[in-house]
C-alpha cells in the first residue's frame, strides 16, 4: 500500500477549502495509477478513487484524461469477471455510473443484475446512508485504501447528503438578486476614471467601457442610465469609416460588445451605427472575400481583427452583437460561422478533419466528448495524447457554451446530434468551482483561468436554450439560475465588486471587468 505523505502544517493552519483538500489528496494518490490503469492494483480502491474523482469539485470524467481514461478502462475489464462479491462490484458500478452515466450504464445494469439487483436500488444506496464526511477528517498518515474510500465518502456527502442540497429552493432569490445587482453597479459608477469612462493605465479602455456601461443599462435606476449613455457617446467617437468602433486594438472584440451596449440602450438615433458596426463584422469573417474556401479549417471564424486566426470566443461575441441587432439566424454570416463551429466541436462525425496546430507536425484531430475548443486544432486547456500517436484538443468549459449559444444563433435545432453534444458535455462537466476542462495536475490553477468569463458564456447559453435543469452524474439536477446567482453573490466584495482571485490570466485580476462579466451573468439569470 501507498502511504501518504503528510498534509504541510501550513496548509492546516490555514484551513484548507474542500476543493484545496481534494486536490491535495488526488495529487497525493495519482502517482498509485498502475501500468494497467488501475490505482493500487484493486478493483474496490480504483473504483473509490474515480468515484472521488468525479464527485469532487472539479467532476472528472472519462474524457478528462488517462488517470481517468486508463482506471475505467480496468474497471470495464473487471466488470466482465464473473466475481461473487457484491459489495465490491457496487462500488465499481457506482464509480462508472458517475465518471458517465449514459456511455456505462448497460454495462452496470448488466453488472448490477448479475447479483439479483436494480439500478433504482444501487442510486440509492449512493444517495443515502452516509454520515457527514470531509476530507479534512482523513488521518494524515492514512495509506492508499483508507484514502480511497474517504475520497468517494466525501463526495458521495457533498452530492448527495448535504441537507442544503435538497433544501434549496429551485428559483433563485430575486430581491438578493436585485440587491446584488445594484450594489455591483455601485463599485462601477465609482471606479470610472476622470474621463468619465473607465480606465486602464491612466487612458479610457473602450472594450471594458461597453461590457461596463451594459451592466449600468440593467439596473433599476433611471439616473445610472443616463451614466451609460454618456459612454455610450464615448463609444460613438471611436467609431471609424469602415464601420469598427475601438480605440487601436482588438477591433472586433471591442466593436461586438459595443453593439451589444448600443443595442441595450435603446436609442434609435444609435442605430445607423450599430447597422454600420455589424456591417464592419460581416467583413472581418474568413470567407470569400479573403480567398478562403469552406475546405479552409478557418473558414467562417472571426479573430481579433487584423488577426489571420480566427478563434472561437472572438466569433461568439460577434456572433451575438449581430443576435443582438436582429439579424436572422439565416443571414450568411451566420451559416457561414457554422463550418467554424463545427471544427471547434470534439465530435468526430461532424469533424472528421484532422488539423496542425501553429506548425507542430503532431496531427490534432477530434475527439468525441461533444465539447468545444479554442479554434480547430488548439485549447488552452491543453492536448490528450492518443495510442495513435495523435493528439486531441482538451474541451473546455467556456468555449462549450460559447459554441452552444452560437449554434443557437445560427439557427441550429435543439434536437441536432451537435447541440444534443454539447449539452451532454455541459452535463457531465458541471461546475461552477472551475472553469471545466483544464487538467489540475498539468496546471492547479488552470481552471480558475477565465472563471468569470465561463460564468458569463454559461448564463447567456443556457438561458438562449431555455434550459432550466442541468442534470449531472448520478441523476442529481441542477437549477442554474438558483445555483449560479447563489454563487455569484457568495463571492461579490463588500463594496460590490468581483474579481478572480485566483487567476488574473484575460484579464480576470481586474475588478472593472469581472463585476461586468459577473452583473452580465446575473442579468441573463433572470428569465
Amino acid at each position: 500500500m501507498l502511504s501518504l505523505l503528510l498534509l504541510s502544517p501550513l496548509l492546516a493552519l490555514q484551513g484548507p477549502s474542500e476543493k484545496e483538500l481534494f486536490d491535495t489528496y488526488l495529487n497525493r494518490i495519482r502517482p498509485a495509477q498502475m501500468a494497467d490503469g488501475s490505482y493500487g492494483g484493486n478493483v474496490v480502491i480504483t473504483a473509490d478513487v474515480l468515484t472521488g474523482m468525479a464527485l469532487s469539485p472539479r467532476s472528472y470524467r472519462v474524457d478528462d484524461g488517462p488517470f481517468v481514461r486508463d482506471a475505467v478502462t480496468y474497471l470495464l475489464a473487471q466488470a466482465d469477471d464473473r466475481v461473487d462479491d457484491w459489495a465490491r462490484d457496487q462500488r465499481l458500478a457506482i464509480a462508472l455510473l458517475h465518471v458517465h452515466q449514459d456511455r456505462y450504464l448497460p454495462t452496470v445494469e448488466r453488472l448490477v443484475a448479475r447479483h439479483g439487483h436494480r439500478i433504482a436500488e444501487l442510486q440509492t444506496t449512493s444517495a443515502a446512508n452516509h454520515t457527514p464526511y470531509t476530507l479534512s477528517d482523513l488521518p494524515q498518515d492514512a495509506g492508499l485504501a483508507q484514502t480511497a474510500r474517504a475520497l468517494a465518502d466525501a463526495g458521495i456527502w457533498r452530492t448527495y447528503g448535504k441537507p442544503e442540497k435538497t433544501a434549496l429552493s429551485k428559483e433563485p432569490d430575486f430581491a438578493a438578486i436585485a440587491s446584488s445587482y445594484e450594489k455591483g453597479v455601485d463599485y462601477l459608477i465609482a471606479a470610472r476614471g476622470e474621463s468619465g469612462v473607465w480606465e486602464f493605465f491612466g487612458q479610457p479602455e473602450p472594450g471594458i467601457s461597453a461590457l461596463a456601461a451594459r451592466a449600468l443599462f440593467g439596473s433599476q435606476r433611471e439616473e445610472v442610465h443616463q451614466i451609460g449613455y454618456e459612454v455610450l457617446d464615448f463609444l460613438l467617437t471611436l467609431q471609424q469609416d469602415d464601420g469598427s468602433i475601438h480605440g487601436g486594438r482588438v477591433a472586433v472584440y471591442t466593436t461586438s460588445v459595443a453593439v451589444g451596449a448600443l443595442v441595450d440602450g435603446g436609442r434609435e438615433a444609435d442605430i445607423p451605427a450599430i447597422r454600420k458596426a455589424v456591417g464592419y463584422l460581416r467583413t472581418v469573417q474568413t470567407d470569400e472575400g479573403e480567398g478562403y474556401s469552406e475546405a479552409d479549417k478557418f473558414f467562417g471564424g472571426i479573430g481579433y481583427g487584423g488577426d489571420l486566426r480566427p478563434d472561437l470566443s472572438n466569433l461568439q461575441y460577434a456572433l451575438q452583437a449581430l443576435n443582438e441587432a436582429d439579424v436572422p439566424a439565416e443571414d450568411e454570416a451566420f451559416q457561414r460561422a457554422i463550418h467554424f463551429l463545427n471544427r471547434s466541436q470534439n465530435r468526430s462525425e461532424s469533424n472528421p478533419e484532422t488539423f496542425h496546430d501553429q506548425g507542430d507536425p503532431t496531427p490534432v484531430r477530434a475527439g468525441n466528448d461533444g465539447g468545444a475548443v479554442y479554434y480547430p486544432g488548439n485549447s488552452p486547456a491543453g492536448t490528450v495524447h492518443m495510442p495513435d500517436g495523435s493528439l486531441v484538443a482538451r474541451s473546455y468549459g467556456s468555449m462549450t457554451y460559447a459554441l452552444l449559444k452560437c449554434f443557437l444563433f445560427a439557427g441550429v435545432p435543439k434536437e441536432d446530434p451537435r447541440v444534443v453534444a454539447a449539452v451532454d458535455w455541459i452535463s457531465a462537466h458541471w461546475t461552477l468551482e472551475v472553469n471545466p476542462g483544464f487538467d489540475p495536475m498539468v496546471d492547479p490553477r488552470g481552471g480558475f483561468q477565465g472563471l468569470y468569463y465561463y460564468y458569463l458564456s454559461l448564463a447567456q447559453a443556457l438561458d438562449a436554450a431555455d434550459i432550466e435543469v442541468i442534470e449531472s452524474a448520478g441523476n442529481v439536477k441542477h437549477y442554474w439560475r438558483m445555483e449560479l446567482s447563489n454563487k455569484l453573490m457568495s463571492t461579490q466584495q463588500e463594496d460590490g465588486h468581483w474579481i478572480n482571485e485566483e487567476a488574473p490570466r484575460w484579464w480576470e485580476g481586474n475588478p472593472v471587468l469581472c463585476t461586468a462579466y459577473a452583473l452580465g451573468a446575473l442579468r441573463a439569470v433572470q428569465p
